[in-house]
């Protein structure tokens, strides 16, 4: 939008923006312990039942270190459990644990009011436009990413 002044008119800076109102609305409405990120690997190993470090890189889209962190984070919080895999002492399998599993169904209603929170004000077709919006630029994004990767 050319009539908005800098730095308004860039979408950099409303993503930014945007992100810093998720957290905002995450932690109060949530939880202040538990991250957007963590509970996407909880919802992750809920549905798989288990994963590798890799495999939770790949489905949440976090880089190796991020995730090792946050494995580190919710072991050490009893959300989860680690342990190498058999026939690959390289590779760590995670799994949920009774806790995390309950966190996991305590806060997925929490999940869902804090979308209702950020895109309450939208109608439905502003909605859908904007989560579309947002995947199709995280889609091109990773194509991309995977071109630059192959050549």
């Amino acid at each position: 939008m050319p009539d908005l002044p800098e730095p308004q008119r860039h979408v950099g800076n409303l993503i930014r923006r945007a992100q810093q109102l998720h957290l905002a609305t995450w932690a109060r409405v949530a939880s202040p312990d538990i991250t957007s990120a963590q509970y996407s690997i909880l919802a992750v190993l809920d549905r798989l039942g288990e994963a590798s470090q890799r495999e939770l890189c790949d489905e949440v889209d976090l880089d190796r270190s991020t995730i090792a962190d946050l494995v580190r984070r919710m072991e050490k919080a009893e959300l989860i459990t680690r342990r190498r895999a058999e026939g690959d002492a390289r590779r760590n399998v995670v799994t949920l644990t009774a806790h995390g599993a309950a966190e996991r169904a305590r806060l997925a209603p929490l999940v869902v009011e804090v979308q209702r929170e950020l895109t309450g004000h939208l109608d439905a077709a502003e909605s859908t436009a904007l989560f579309q919006g947002l995947w199709a630029m995280l889609e091109g994004a990773g194509r991309d990413r995977s071109s630059d990767s192959r050549a």
